[in-house]
C-alpha cells in the first residue's frame, strides 16, 4: 500500500509540471549548445583560414628566392660549361695545352652552392598542420616540390664530396693556386688529371640539370600558390 501511495504521489507530482516550461527551457540549452558549439567551430576555421593564408605566403616567398638563386646558378653553370667543353673536347682528343689547363683549373678551384629557403615547408611539417593546405593538388605540389628539392641537395652534396675528396688534394698536391701555375706542367697528360677534370665536368653537368628540372617546378608551384593567395 506505501508503494501505491508513493507511486500516486509522483504521478500527481509530475501532472503539476509545468511541461511547456520545461520543453522551453531544454530548447534554450539545446540551443545554447548547439550555438556555442557552431561559434567555436567557426572560430577555428576562421583561424586555420588565416594560417593557411601564411604558410601560402611563406611558400611563395621561399620559391621565390629559390627561383631567382636557381637562375644565378644555372647562368654560372652555363657559363662555366660554355668555356670547359672545348677543353674536354681537347682532353679527349689529347691536344690539351698547358695555358688552357691553367686556365681552367683557375675556373675548377672557385666553387659555388646552391642554398635552398624551405623554411616554411619545415614549419608546418615540425608542426603536423600540414593539412592545414586544404587544396589537396597544392598540398601534392608542395610536398612534391621538397621531394624535388632534396633530391637536388643530394646531388649538390655529392659534387661537394667529389670535390673534397678527389680535387681538392689534386690541388693542393699539383697546383699552386696563387701563382695560377702547375708544379710539374706534365701532369696535364697524366689520367689522374684526365678523370679529376672530366668528373668535375660531369658534376656540374648533372648539377645543371638538377637545377633546370628543380627550376620548372619552381615556376609552377609559384603559379599555383599565386592562384591561392588571396
Amino acid at each position: 500500500m506505501a508503494n501505491m501511495k508513493e507511486l500516486r504521489f509522483r504521478f500527481l507530482k509530475l501532472q503539476n509540471y509545468d511541461w511547456q516550461k520545461l520543453s522551453f527551457e531544454l530548447i534554450v540549452v539545446f540551443l545554447g549548445v548547439t550555438a556555442g558549439f557552431l561559434l567555436n567551430n567557426w572560430r577555428v576555421d576562421v583561424l586555420e583560414s588565416k594560417l593557411e593564408t601564411k604558410y601560402i605566403a611563406g611558400f611563395l616567398q621561399d620559391v621565390n628566392t629559390n627561383i631567382s638563386d636557381l637562375e644565378t646558378s644555372l647562368v654560372e653553370d652555363s657559363i662555366w660549361l660554355e668555356s670547359a667543353t672545348p677543353f674536354l673536347h681537347a682532353v679527349m682528343d689529347n691536344t690539351v695545352q698547358v695555358d688552357s689547363a691553367r686556365n681552367i683549373m683557375r675556373h675548377v678551384v672557385r666553387i659555388s652552392r646552391l642554398t635552398t629557403s624551405k623554411g616554411t615547408y619545415l614549419d608546418i611539417i615540425n608542426s603536423g598542420n600540414l593539412n592545414i593546405l586544404s587544396d589537396f593538388t597544392l598540398r601534392t605540389a608542395v610536398i612534391d616540390y621538397h621531394v624535388m628539392l632534396e633530391g637536388t641537395e643530394f646531388i649538390d652534396d655529392y659534387f661537394y664530396q667529389y670535390f673534397n675528396n678527389l680535387v681538392i688534394p689534386f690541388i693542393m698536391k699539383e697546383f699552386d693556386v696563387l701563382r695560377g701555375e702547375f708544379n710539374n706542367p706534365d701532369i696535364i697528360q697524366t689520367l689522374q688529371f684526365t678523370n679529376v677534370f672530366a668528373g668535375y665536368y660531369s658534376m656540374i653537368q648533372q648539377r645543371k640539370n638538377a637545377y633546370e628540372r628543380l627550376l620548372i617546378q619552381s615556376y609552377a608551384l609559384k603559379d599555383l600558390l599565386e592562384s591561392k593567395n588571396h
